[in-house]
């Protein structure tokens, strides 16, 4: 027989392996179930992107201190702008090109100089949201170009009369062969007109007689009225 001593540790022996069964067989908690949000739609490209405001006419008329009846220079192009139509940046050749006389406004004074322009179409997975399959070039003929200069303002004045020009001028061989533009994307604005991200911002849009006005805005303007002004004569379309 179990003495009394032995029999009390036997009770607690098996009385710690009971409770420890308990403890083995009870049911796990169970955790609440984990709520997965869906992620939120992406905006689309097409509406996160928006047309650029118009040119502001009236703005740039003030700079310039631009009198009611300019007859020439840069508040002729801005005039222009009031009335010209939206042009689409679309050309036939998929290479269209453009001159004429611009006026560079900067720090008060007004240069002239010869502004070429040009509007080269690209496969659309070549452009961003919002943009047109179109690249605009802007550049000028400069002194140094020689003969290419010099004949220039014959080459214009041919073209604003509707006249053949003739193909031994120097300034239409180089407009129809320059390679090397400075291009930029392009974007309808809200009214119409093209936007082209170049330097400060440039805006083009068509005049009655198929050429284009172009307003440019400097990279860093010292006044609010620096920048490109020009009126272009198409040369290749």
């Amino acid at each position: 027989m179990l003495s009394t001593r032995s029999a009390s540790v036997l009770l607690l022996a098996l009385a710690a392996c009971a409770e420890s069964r308990d403890q083995g067989s009870a049911p796990a908690a169970t955790s609440a179930p984990t709520v997965v949000s869906p992620p939120a739609p992406a905006p689309s490209a097409a509406a996160a992107v928006q047309a650029p405001d118009d040119l502001d006419v009236a703005a740039m008329k003030k700079a310039l201190k631009c009198p009611p009846d300019a007859k020439s220079g840069p508040c002729t192009v801005l005039s222009a702008f009031s009335t010209c139509s939206p042009w689409s940046a679309s050309v036939p050749s998929g290479d269209g090109r453009w001159i004429g006389n611009g006026h560079v406004v900067e720090g008060g004074k007004t240069l002239e100089e010869i502004t070429i322009v040009r509007a080269r179409r690209v496969p659309m997975n070549e452009v961003g949201p919002g943009q047109l399959p179109v690249r605009i070039g802007i550049a000028d003929i400069a002194k140094e170009e020689g003969q290419a200069h010099d004949q220039a303002d014959k080459l214009i004045r041919a073209l604003a009369r509707g006249d053949v020009a003739a193909r031994s001028n120097m300034a239409l061989e180089h407009v129809k062969k320059r390679e090397t533009w400075p291009e930029s994307f392009a974007m309808k604005t809200v009214g119409g007109q093209i936007y082209a991200a170049s330097q400060g911002g440039g805006f083009i849009c068509q005049g009655p007689r198929q050429q284009l006005f172009l307003v440019r805005r400097a990279a860093t303007r010292g006044s609010p009225g620096d920048g490109l002004y020009a009126e272009l004569w198409p040369v290749t379309w």
